[in-house]
């Protein structure tokens, strides 16, 4: 799964979609206040995605993480200052990346 937290332009909720269909992302998660809204613009940002990949928008995005992590999803955030990089993760488990602070918006 994918969890934004921040993302306040629908052109980049719009790419993220985009990117999370193409990689492979069961689902993406926002909150339900600070958020783009899945508007016409983020929908043709999406170029489809919003089509087969299901949007959860949650009133408490803390609750939801740790709901998640009861559940046994592991999740990992996204960091510049990280030792690791994406590609060089094992990410082969039920997993929820979270991408908030600096790494708010994913753009194109």
């Amino acid at each position: 799964m994918l969890v934004l937290d921040g993302v306040q332009d629908p052109h980049n909720l719009g790419a993220c979609l985009r990117s999370a269909d193409a990689a492979g992302v069961h689902a993406v998660i926002v909150p339900r206040e600070h958020s783009a809204p899945l508007s016409a613009v983020a929908r043709r940002a999406a170029s489809g995605a919003v089509e087969s990949i299901p949007v959860y928008q949650v009133v408490n995005l803390a609750r939801a993480l740790r709901a998640m992590k009861e559940a046994g999803i592991w999740l990992a955030g996204a960091s510049q200052e990280a030792d690791t990089d994406i590609f060089h993760s094992d990410l082969r488990r039920p997993l929820a990346l979270v991408l908030a602070g600096r790494a708010r918006d994913c753009g194109d």
